[in-house]
């Protein structure tokens, strides 16, 4: 294996190298690239690369899109400092595999890579857009009418990995046609924002529980609301009650080779996303074409 190491200084690439050989790990060499052309010259079927996310997202999102390019199977994941959404969407959407939060310690790294690297199975590449359409119609009523935040959609990617964008998330559990989970993920300051204002308070100074309560008030409302939708289709859902999950860089369990759908949206000035991870329930569609036979 071989791990190339984007950064503008050596000690984050050091570090790397340190944390592989104190572990004594065999086959593994490492590169320190500075440029686009030195990582793209570096790499070769055996790559994993990490690119130190300190630069402008722009630029980073540069670095993974020229990898990707050169060898598109290779896994690349950031190094930040906190996960936010507004500084890794660019670079998840350009094709990095994750993100590892810096500080970092060095069993971080190595679970990482090699969580990444296992990853590599093929998954269902696609989510019927019916299923996607009600919660996105219902997130962005919810966050005007309630939240007097008027939202716009960004972007809609395949995510290579179930780690959340953000702080907080609100997770909606569904079983019936399609099974899975619906996630909305946010930054502590939009939370803070979006409860000040349904609230008619000013926003909290800390993500405290009442916060956490208030957020998890507001999914609830946007799964009754993509519910009532759901109903009007020829799909069958059940909701679960809506959970509240917090921690920059916290990940939701989901079935293995579910595709992770991510709609990006922009609200106040902060983006936060919608994750849908949803697998066809075959029972339940051989059961609904025995009906319709």
């Amino acid at each position: 294996m071989k791990i190339i190491t984007v950064a503008d200084t050596p000690s984050t690439p050091n570090m790397i190298k340190g944390i592989f050989t104190m572990r004594k790990i065999p086959g593994v060499t490492f590169v320190h690239a500075h440029t686009k052309e030195e990582l793209v010259a570096a790499m070769d079927e055996q790559s994993v690369v990490l690119i130190d996310w300190e630069c402008d997202p722009g630029v980073g999102a540069d670095y993974v899109y020229a990898a990707k390019s050169r060898i598109a199977k290779v896994p690349v994941l950031l190094l930040c400092i906190k996960q936010k959404a507004g500084t890794t969407f660019a670079g998840i959407k350009a094709g990095a595999a994750g993100v590892i939060n810096k500080p970092f310690a060095p069993e971080d790294v190595i679970r990482s890579i090699a969580a990444t690297l296992k990853k590599g199975q093929k998954t269902r590449p696609t989510v019927n857009v019916e299923f996607i359409n009600p919660f996105i119609d219902a997130t962005r009523n919810v966050f005007s009418s309630m939240c007097q935040v008027e939202v716009a959609r960004k972007s809609i990617f395949v995510k290579p990995d179930y780690k959340m964008l953000g702080d907080i998330s609100g997770v909606m559990q569904l079983s019936g046609t399609a099974a899975g989970s619906v996630v909305i993920s946010m930054s502590s300051e939009l939370a803070r924002l979006v409860v000040g204002n349904m609230l008619g308070e000013p926003p909290a100074e800390e993500l405290t529980q009442d916060v956490i309560d208030a957020t998890g008030e507001i999914i609830n409302m946007i799964s009754g609301q993509a519910k009532a939708s759901l109903v009007k289709t020829k799909y069958h859902f059940t909701i679960s009650i809506p959970k509240v999950v917090t921690g920059p860089g916290h990940e939701i369990e989901h079935q293995p080779g579910t595709p992770n759908i991510v709609v990006a949206f922009e609200g106040a000035g902060h983006d936060f996303s919608l994750q849908v991870c949803l697998a066809p329930n075959d029972e339940a569609e051989a059961a609904e074409a025995g009906a319709a036979g």
